[in-house]
């Protein structure tokens, strides 16, 4: 009772904690002498969180309830000398310091501390624990992190995605100078220190001596723990037991030894996410083995798979050196489920051999050079799931006309397909026969057919999948008007259908479903016509530029709750900017209100955007001031506002836009000088001024800037000399024959 006195417990997961009889309190075990041996505290429903695009750690749970256990531990707790089992995981324990009084626990075999908020070196707390079979002290979890996704200054304007969707967050900081406290716990058969400082211990050569001793062990997580320098082999060869390796996300440097092929128990081997080098060795006990994300690594399939690998069931060599081509010998490997090689430079054409990969459920081979068409006889791979082969250059037609299955089309009429994305892989996809029904098992998740050359109208079976949450035609020639039911489907989270040729209207309500990612409504380039959709649900991005829209801008667009994205560029759209668009709570980053009729002046409330990225105001008619409110968008990146009857001297305001790219004030009413503050925004790539009034000389500043790529000054009254610091613009001038210009 003393150990609940000491901490909060939210939603009561202890209420049963009363009177003397343990027996019935929730967690508690006690053996048939009346000893208690088992206390399982874990937290049942850890909160699942995510980073979000402004770089916050935040919820990603259904329930907002919270059920971890806070506070300190009480000493009293460790006189249950007799436990066996402890799990105290996923708890909130306030970054205390590892009890020392667990050393006086035994006879523990089980101990899970992970995930549970301490703070602390580990030293000698454990040494006692000889009887330990499972150790896991992790205090960090790989989640989704969507921070890496960011606005495109290209045309047209895009998201981009970075390199990695996933991350490490810390629950709590463990650290350890040395591991020799491992020396005694010979009994050991898993263990995980993931997300534990081990940078210290790794700067010795003999390191892993203390691991070497632990010959049961079967199962070894040392992810994302800082080690660096080379992967200690000799001291791992003792492990006769291990079945699973995995280092992944630390600072290895070395080669995969070929030593590791004496280890006959090894199963998973996984060392993505490091700086390897070398070559892989031929491991053919392995069942899993992953290299990705090790850029020196260099794979020559061909050679790899002249031996068998029989076992092999996952193999992930993504953003490798390989080259080369995938060899007709990789289908020796009949029990590969997993195969992923994206970003590889993988040449030459997908082998017709592929296809007796028969328990082949994830392909994915996305931004490589792979040509040559897709085999016909994939259709025969029933158990295919996951299909990526996006920016490659394949070639041929995607048909589902005829009725013998005889086409790769048939694949996805007949697969349990989950994924297909052929976005810019050089595919075609042709759909003539829209009556032809598809198995019911058919429910894709995700559709990428960018660039495929598609014709027609979107065909009414895409109505039944009720799983889709990606649908991706970009830049194809389909046609007509886009299907009402389109935006009812249950779980669409991305609906991409730019650069088509569909007319007709929207409906004035899209509801998407809420995800991880943004959600995402893009139909610009598009013949659309009507007014602007009114109400819009669980909605982060939209595009609706280059369009026909009419009418004026719904005050609803711009209170949407989420909304971070509104692109209502090139329509026929009057009237002025909602003053609804400027409240404080909102964090659009992206406006885009350019190539309309817009008239009035830019509100002050505008300031309220602080998460702005990109505001683009340009060919309106709007008038007056740029006000001072908006100094306090300081992460301004992309300001373009030419093309209106702004008027009055440089705006003072853009001094705080220490992060502006890209400044357009170009065919306004601008005078007076060009302030000397110019030549501080370091970061400017493209100033165009052209078209003003602006007088006085060019200021000697705008030479500091390294990353200027255009300027533009013509017609305004600029007088004196041009500043004789020229090396900036012979940057530019070099750039400009490099057709690298951006302006």
């Amino acid at each position: 009772m003393n150990f609940k006195s000491l901490l909060t417990d939210p939603s009561n997961r202890l209420s049963s904690w009363q009177g003397e009889n343990c027996c019935s309190w929730k967690g508690i075990k006690r053996s048939s002498s009346g000893h208690v041996v088992v206390v399982s505290l874990r937290n049942p429903h850890p909160i699942e969180v995510m980073i979000n695009i402004n770089k916050e750690v935040v919820s990603n749970s259904q329930s907002t309830s919270d059920f971890a256990l806070k506070g300190n531990i009480s000493p009293l707790f460790f006189t249950l000398d007799h436990m066996q089992h402890l799990d105290l995981s996923y708890n909130n324990f306030m970054f205390s310091k590892l009890p020392a009084e667990i050393s006086n626990l035994t006879k523990l075999t089980y101990l899970n501390l992970s995930n549970a908020m301490f703070q602390d070196s580990i030293a000698m707390q454990f040494t006692n624990l000889t009887s330990l079979r499972s150790l896991d002290l992790s205090c960090a979890n790989l989640v989704p992190d969507y921070s890496s996704v960011s606005v495109s200054l290209t045309f047209p304007l895009k998201l981009d995605f970075g390199s990695s969707l996933l991350s490490f967050i810390s629950y709590g900081y463990l650290s350890s100078p040395n591991l020799r406290w491992l020396e005694g716990l010979r009994r050991l058969r898993y263990l995980v220190l993931t997300g534990v400082d081990l940078s210290k211990v790794s700067e010795s050569v003999h390191w892993a001596k203390p691991i070497s001793s632990l010959s049961n062990l079967m199962s070894l997580h040392l992810s994302n723990c800082s080690i660096s320098g080379r992967i200690p082999t000799a001291q791992f060869l003792n492990l006769t037991n291990i079945a699973s390796l995995d280092m992944s996300s630390n600072v290895l440097k070395s080669s995969i030894p070929d030593l590791l092929s004496n280890i006959t128990t090894l199963a998973v081997l996984d060392f993505s996410r490091n700086d390897l080098n070398g070559h892989i060795p031929y491991l053919p006990q392995l069942e899993e083995l992953s290299v990705a994300s090790n850029p020196a690594v260099t794979i020559d399939l061909v050679s790899m798979f002249a031996v068998p690998w029989s076992k092999l069931i996952l193999l992930d060599i993504c953003f490798t050196r390989v080259g080369g081509t995938i060899p007709p010998s990789l289908s020796n490997s009949t029990s590969l489920t997993f195969f992923r090689a994206d970003g590889c430079s993988i040449q030459g054409s997908i082998p017709s051999s592929i296809t007796k990969l028969k328990k082949l459920t994830v392909l994915m081979l996305n931004e490589n050079d792979i040509t040559g068409q897709l085999p016909v006889s994939m259709s025969s791979l029933t158990t295919l799931q996951y299909l990526s082969l996006f920016q490659n250059r394949l070639e041929a037609f995607i048909q589902r006309n005829r009725l013998n299955g005889n086409t790769p089309f048939s694949l996805f009429r007949k697969s349990r397909l989950d994924e297909i994305s052929l976005g810019t892989s050089g595919l075609s996809v042709e759909i003539d026969d829209p009556d032809q029904p598809f198995a019911q098992t058919f429910q894709p998740k995700i559709l990428d057919f960018t660039s495929r050359n598609m014709r027609g109208e979107i065909p009414d079976f895409f109505s039944n999948f009720t799983s889709l949450v990606v649908l991706n035609v970009a830049n194809n020639s389909l046609s007509g008007a886009i299907p009402q039911w389109l935006f009812n489907l249950p779980a669409l989270s991305i609906l991409a259908l730019p650069m088509n040729n569909f007319k007709g209207f929207i409906p004035p309500m899209i509801h998407l479903k809420s995800s991880l990612f943004p959600t995402i409504v893009n139909l610009a380039r598009n013949k659309l016509q009507g007014p602007i959709p009114t109400q819009l649900e669980n909605v982060n991005v939209i595009d609706l530029s280059l369009n026909n829209f009419v009418g004026s801008i719904p005050s609803q667009v711009g209170e949407a709750p989420g909304i971070r994205s509104i692109s209502l560029s090139g329509n026929k759209i009057r009237g002025s900017i909602p003053e609804s668009f400027c409240h404080a709570s909102n964090i659009l980053q992206v406006l885009d209100l350019s190539n309309k009729s817009l008239s009035g002046t830019i509100q002050r409330y505008l300031g309220n955007y602080k998460s702005l990225i990109y505001l683009n105001l340009g060919q309106n008619k709007l008038t007056g001031s740029v006000p001072e409110e908006l100094e306090h968008i300081t992460s301004l990146r992309y300001l373009d506002l030419n093309g209106n009857q702004f008027e009055g001297s440089f705006p003072a305001v853009i001094e705080n836009f220490q992060d502006l790219e890209i400044l357009n004030l170009a065919g306004n009413r601008f005078e007076g000088k060009i302030p000397k503050f110019i030549g501080d925004l370091r970061s400017l790539r493209i100033l165009v001024l052209e078209s003003n009034s602006f007088n006085e000389s060019i200021p000697e500043g705008l030479m500091n800037l390294e990353n200027l790529q255009y300027i533009g000054l013509s017609r305004n009254n600029l007088s004196g000399p041009i500043p004789e610091n020229l090396d900036s613009l012979k940057m530019m001038a070099k750039r400009q024959n490099e057709a690298t210009i951006l302006g």
